[in-house]
């Protein structure tokens, strides 16, 4: 679930000032990091709008805490 955008912190010129932080949770509990520029989060969440049914609905929200070590 992305809540808000972070800041590129070493910004080069042609970067985005900003991201979405949205992580990737797999069936063994792996977390993939992810940095999604807005057309790219855009893109994904009309994608999950147009296939509702591909959508889980028992997906997880996390947060830090959870994260594997």
């Amino acid at each position: 679930m992305a809540r808000g955008k972070i800041q590129n912190k070493k910004k080069k010129p042609t970067e985005c000032a900003s991201y979405y932080f949205v992580a990737h949770v797999d069936s063994t509990g792996e977390v993939t990091p992810l940095l999604l520029t807005d057309p790219e989060y855009r893109k994904a969440q009309k994608r999950a709008e147009r296939n509702p049914e591909d959508v889980p609905e028992d997906f997880i929200v996390f947060s830090q805490q959870h994260r594997k070590q």
